[in-house]
C-alpha cells in the first residue's frame, strides 16, 4: 500500500498535469516571483523563486498528498487566467531581458 502511494507521488500523480515537469514547475514559480505580491502579504521578497519552488512541490504538496489531498482547478464558472499562457508570457519576458542583458538580437 505504501509502496503504491509512494509511486503515485513520485510519478507526479498528486500534481496537475502542467506541473509534472520539472522544467515546468520552474517556469510557474518564476512566473509568480514575477508578479507583485498584494499589499496583505507578507515580505515576500525573503523568498526566492527557487526556494519556494522546493518548499511548496518537494515539502508542502508532497506531504498533503501522503494525507490524501491534491491540486485541482476549481469548477466554478469564472473568467480564470490561463496558467499556460501566464507562465509562457513570464518566460518570454524573462528570457527577453536576459538577452537585451547580454546584447543578443532575435534571429529572424
Amino acid at each position: 500500500m505504501a509502496a503504491e502511494l509512494n509511486k503515485w507521488r513520485d510519478d507526479g500523480g498528486h500534481l496537475p498535469d502542467f506541473m509534472r515537469d520539472f522544467h515546468d514547475q520552474k517556469n510557474l514559480f518564476k512566473a509568480i516571483a514575477a508578479i507583485p505580491p498584494p499589499a496583505s502579504a507578507f515580505p515576500s521578497t525573503e523568498v526566492s523563486w527557487m526556494q519556494a519552488h522546493v518548499y511548496t512541490i518537494d515539502r508542502f504538496l508532497w506531504f498533503m498528498a501522503r494525507h490524501g489531498y491534491v491540486l485541482r482547478k476549481a469548477d466554478n464558472k469564472l473568467p480564470f487566467d490561463d496558467i499556460e499562457k501566464t507562465n509562457a508570457a513570464a518566460k518570454a519576458a524573462a528570457d527577453k531581458a536576459i538577452a537585451a542583458a547580454l546584447g543578443l538580437t532575435p534571429v529572424r
